[in-house]
């Protein structure tokens, strides 16, 4: 949802921080469009520098307009992309294992999300590596605020500066750290979350088979059985087949 103007016109010449507290310059231009919704800003960063940004890249929290770098909202939208790319190419792998969708309708989609992912994972490649170049940068920063830290420690100690000075220096070198090593937290937490939306590419091709239908079971009657009859029944089979035989002629001779 964009922001309306007569919720941010208030800001107009107010301070715009980061979302580490850290302030960046002023709002001093609006741009809306015929719903009255702001589309881009102007900016006037401390040095002087004016710069246009689009309304995404500002949030309004407890009052406070707060600045949107641009990698915070990249690696959102490529972190999303890539976990739907992913979700889309194991869905496609399991509708062809089914046997769901045919072998030419499953290669080209598969060669469409594959090439969709490759071009996501370029993209994330590069913001990890601007956010690592960011963490260098701020390893740096961190190492100057801790020497003079300590340097601003050895001078109170040996009384080369007053306790009000030294205080009110040392609170300032503490939060530049504070904000320091959220930031290269920060930094270091969305790379890991970037870094683990991965496919690999051997999963991607390989080779599934088509699981046929089983073939439907054949169910075979056993044949009926016959008792084979006893000795004492063989035996008198036989005896009545014997009473029941026809004794042979019996040839008589007449005389003359």
């Amino acid at each position: 949802m964009g922001l309306e103007f007569e919720g941010f016109k208030k800001f107009l010449g107010k301070h715009v921080v980061d979302g580490y507290g850290r302030p960046l310059g002023r709002v001093v231009g609006l741009i809306t469009d015929v719903n009255q919704n702001v589309t881009d800003v102007e900016i006037e960063f401390g040095n002087g520098e004016f710069v246009r940004c689009p309304s995404k890249q500002l949030m309004i929290e407890a009052g406070t307009l707060i600045y949107l770098y641009p990698w915070e909202l990249e690696s959102t939208e490529i972190a999303k992309a890539l976990d739907l790319a992913i979700k889309r190419i194991q869905a496609l792998d399991d509708l062809f294992r089914m046997g769901e969708i045919p072998g030419e309708t499953y290669e080209e989609f598969k060669k469409i999300h594959e090439a969709s992912f490759r071009e996501l994972r370029e993209r994330r490649d590069r913001l990890i590596n601007r956010l690592k170049g960011r963490i260098g940068k701020l390893n740096s920063q961190i190492r100057e605020l801790q020497m003079f830290r300590t340097s601003l420690k050895m001078q109170r100690a040996t009384g080369e500066i007053e306790e009000d000075s030294f205080k009110e220096a040392i609170s300032i070198v503490e939060d530049g750290l504070n904000k320091a090593f959220t930031e290269k937290e920060e930094l270091e937490n969305t790379i890991n979350r970037l870094s683990k939306l991965d496919f690999k590419q051997s999963s991607l091709r390989k080779d599934i088979k088509t699981v046929l239908p089983k073939p439907p079971k054949v169910e075979v009657k056993p044949e009926p059985r016959i008792s084979k009859p006893s000795i004492e029944e063989e035996s008198r089979k036989e005896d009545l087949g014997d009473k029941n035989k026809e004794s042979p002629p019996i040839d008589v001779k007449v005389e003359d």
